[in-house]
């Protein structure tokens, strides 16, 4: 039996959706992709009991079905589709919290990095508060951040 009739017998994906899937996959944090990994251990267990004398076949049909699970769970939740497992859309929920939050996170994090010694002048030496920091930061920076993001990262950087 050659590989790719290997893969569509243990996977019971087509080639195309093989590819999809992994296609998916690559564009995900990292995140995403360990959820992929440690649910790949369960597939693989499903699949060890076949009689398969190369394991590495077995590890890549694991994998393939992990991503396709994720990538299935991912897109049911965002249809309209009625029948959605409520544990499958917590566990999509979590995957798109985790998968926006960070680049958020990170993007406003860097600005205000970049503003650190603005703010601290403000706050320190002028005696405005967070809200009109935010106002500032908006009026004359073109960057609209939340007067409590603000706080959060004042008191961050007072602790460091």
């Amino acid at each position: 039996m050659s590989l790719k009739h290997k893969l569509d017998t243990y996977t019971k994906l087509s080639e195309k959706r093989r590819k999809k899937v992994f296609k998916w996959m690559v564009n995900q944090n990292e995140e995403v992709i360990l959820i992929a990994f440690e649910s790949q251990k369960e597939h693989l267990f499903k699949l060890s009991k076949l009689n398969e004398k190369n394991r590495s076949i077995l590890y890549l049909s694991a994998m393939y079905i992990a991503a396709d699970y994720l990538h299935s769970a991912y897109y049911k939740q965002n249809s309209k589709s009625r029948g959605i497992d409520i544990n499958a859309v917590k566990g999509v929920t979590q995957l798109q919290v985790k998968q926006f939050k960070k680049n958020i996170k990170s993007v406003k994090y860097d600005t205000l990095l970049n503003l650190k010694n603005k703010i601290l002048a403000l706050k320190d030496g002028e005696n405005l508060s967070f809200r009109e920091i935010s106002f500032f930061l908006k009026k004359y920076h073109r960057f609209e951040v939340s007067h409590s993001y603000i706080a959060t990262f004042y008191q961050n950087i007072k602790e460091n």
